[in-house]
């Protein structure tokens, strides 16, 4: 009897998750269209977008939760040491970066250009419009002042590793 409950709570339970994944998909679709990517690489950009929204909250919601501050006594070489915890959030800017790279390889391959990001306060380009569509469903905001922030790291990590980036672009 109770292999048929536990059967059924994990059938609903793949259910469930599969019904949420169906969601990520449909709901990418619908952003994908509203900034009309062409039609041939709108499934590749969204098989990409829902890959990378997946790893995103798996990665967010089974981290490790950080202890207070409190002291705790830890067995160390036989030797009872008395150490204190980690507290406080945890950084989310490499996790970010992984979804702002995507959004960029994203673009590049519907469009076949570097995104451009619009200045504050100007004009939304249609990058932005895209990305916030996206970091919208993730409960990430400052969409402007992050992309900043990812180009400008970028380009860092292009410079150190010997190439001359101008505009975006690579040389």
């Amino acid at each position: 009897m109770a292999l048929g409950c536990a059967g059924k709570q994990s059938n609903l339970t793949s259910y469930k998750i599969a019904l949420a994944n169906k969601n990520i998909r449909l709901e990418l679709r619908s952003d994908i269209a509203a900034v009309n990517f062409p039609y041939g690489k709108r499934r590749g950009i969204e098989d990409l977008l829902v890959r990378t929204v997946r790893y995103y909250r798996a990665i967010r919601n089974h981290r490790q939760k950080r202890p207070s501050q409190s002291k705790s006594p830890v067995l160390s070489s036989g030797v009872l040491v008395m150490k204190s915890r980690l507290r406080g959030r945890q950084d989310d800017s490499l996790l970010r970066a992984y979804v702002f790279s995507a959004l960029f390889r994203a673009w590049m391959i519907g469009f076949g250009e570097y995104p451009k990001i619009n200045n504050k306060g100007g004009s939304i380009t249609q990058f932005v419009i895209f990305a916030d569509f996206i970091l919208h469903r993730l409960h990430i905001g400052k969409v402007e002042d992050h992309l900043e922030e990812f180009r400008s790291y970028r380009k860092k990590l292009f410079i150190g590793s010997g190439f001359e980036v101008v505009r975006g672009k690579v040389i």
